[in-house]
C-alpha cells in the first residue's frame, strides 16, 4: 500500500438526506391539492362541531359501533382498528348490549332504526 485512502461509501446514517424526505410538508402544493386541503379542512371542522355536546362516552360508544358495522361484526377486525385489545371491546359491547343498545352480531352489520 502506497498510503493513499480508498473512498467508500458512507454508511446511511450519515448520508445526505433528500431535501423532499427530509420536510415532506415543504413540497410546493399543486393548485388542485389546495382546494382539498380546503375542503378536508372544512369537513374537519364540521365533524368537530357535530361532536360538541355529545359526552364522550357517546362518541366513544357511536366509534366503537360504526367501526364493528365497518367490520361486518368482526370483533377482532374493530379491536384492532380502534387500537384497543378484544377484551375491552367486548366488555364495551356487552355493557351496551345491557343497557339496550343494538349491537352487531358476527358477520352482520346493525339492523338501523330509520
Amino acid at each position: 500500500m502506497d498510503g493513499t485512502a480508498i473512498p467508500r461509501a458512507r454508511p446511511a446514517a450519515t448520508r445526505p438526506r433528500n431535501r423532499w424526505a427530509a420536510a415532506p410538508c415543504a413540497r410546493p402544493a399543486a393548485a388542485g391539492s389546495r382546494d382539498a386541503a380546503g375542503r378536508a379542512a372544512q369537513t374537519a371542522e364540521a365533524m368537530t362541531r357535530s361532536l360538541v355536546g355529545h359526552t364522550v362516552a357517546d362518541v366513544e360508544r357511536e366509534l366503537i359501533l360504526d367501526t364493528l358495522d365497518h367490520c361486518l361484526g368482526n370483533r377482532t377486525h374493530a379491536a384492532k382498528i380502534l387500537g384497543i385489545s378484544i377484551r375491552t371491546l367486548r366488555n364495551k359491547l356487552g355493557e351496551y348490549t345491557a343497557a339496550g343498545i343494538a349491537v352487531a352480531e358476527p358477520g352482520q352489520a346493525r339492523i338501523s332504526a330509520a
